[in-house]
């Protein structure tokens, strides 16, 4: 019995630990997130703005490489969040009493399929850019990547306000449980 205690209590703290190493990985990497998010507004803000063709041409090729490499960050990331942070989150406040947070992650995982539609819209208008385009079509391929980075921003704070809250919840329990 006691070497039971003994490994559930070494257990819960490996979870805690590990929870804890979760929270600073998605501290860190919405920090990265934003700050390419907040690059990538700027950029195509700037692009649909500009008023000379060439200009806004070169700067939405450039941003169709980053908004491209930015897609693969944030679908790594989603990926993470979705197959291990989210599901233990889910079951330790599925055990409680509570109402579900289920709903919660569906929601956001909505407004994360309406920002990929976005930027899905951005690449497909700004893929085989030529001279013969027009200044209008570049302006509003701009629009589509500076709706999808407000749609991510808002979908990453509104993130951070459901997650950083519950796993601080789930710490505090596990200290309490095992101090």
């Amino acid at each position: 019995m006691r070497h039971l205690v003994l490994s559930q209590l070494e257990s819960s703290e490996a979870h805690g630990t590990e929870l804890s190493a979760a929270l600073d990985r998605l501290k860190q990497e919405h920090g990265e997130l934003m700050q390419d998010l907040l690059e990538l507004e700027n950029e195509a803000k700037q692009a649909g703005q500009e008023s000379d063709f060439d200009p806004a041409i070169r700067l939405l090729t450039h941003l169709r490489f980053r908004t491209q490499a930015f897609m693969n960050e944030m679908e790594q990331h989603s990926r993470w969040e979705e197959q291990e942070l989210f599901p233990f989150l889910n079951g330790y406040f599925h055990q409680q009493t509570a109402p579900s947070i289920a709903a919660s992650f569906w929601r956001l995982e909505k407004e994360h399929e309406l920002a990929g539609e976005y930027l899905q819209s951005f690449l497909k208008e700004t893929d085989g850019l030529r001279r013969d385009s027009k200044l209008e079509q570049l302006h509003h391929a701009a629009a589509y990547l500076i709706h999808a980075c407000r749609i991510l921003k808002e979908h990453l704070e509104k993130e951070e306000q459901l997650v950083f809250p519950m796993t601080e919840e789930v710490l505090t329990d596990l200290d309490y449980l095992f101090s």
